[in-house]
């Protein structure tokens, strides 16, 4: 999330507002917010029902936290929906430990936006 700070600017040029959703806890996630000073609107998915919505649980060998009650983590992707919700963009990662640089989500917002 970090470095989707970094496209500020841009989002801000171009109305984009940025969601997060995860399975962390939501006093996990304001944590993570006031020390890394995000500014996304970022939303817990402990039952996975966003993720499920747009096909992003992660089927395969990563799975939850044994100790969690998540049984499954997301897919890393990102998506640019518009105001309607229609998906414009979406950008799922390979390698659940890496997202996309800043730089592929630049490019779709001038591809999708501009």
């Amino acid at each position: 999330m970090r470095r989707w700070e970094e496209l500020r600017d841009e989002f801000d040029k171009r109305g984009v507002q940025v969601l997060t959703v995860s399975t962390d806890y939501p006093e996990e996630i304001r944590t993570g917010r006031r020390v890394h000073g995000l500014q996304a609107t970022m939303l817990s998915d402990r039952t996975l029902a966003v993720t499920d919505a747009f096909g992003l649980r992660n089927q395969g060998a990563h799975s939850g936290n044994p100790r969690d009650e998540i049984e499954a983590l997301p897919v890393p992707a990102s998506l640019l929906v518009d105001a309607g919700g229609k998906v414009l963009w979406v950008d799922v990662s390979e390698n659940y430990q890496r997202r996309s640089g800043p730089e592929v989500v630049l490019a779709a917002l001038q591809a999708h936006l501009d």
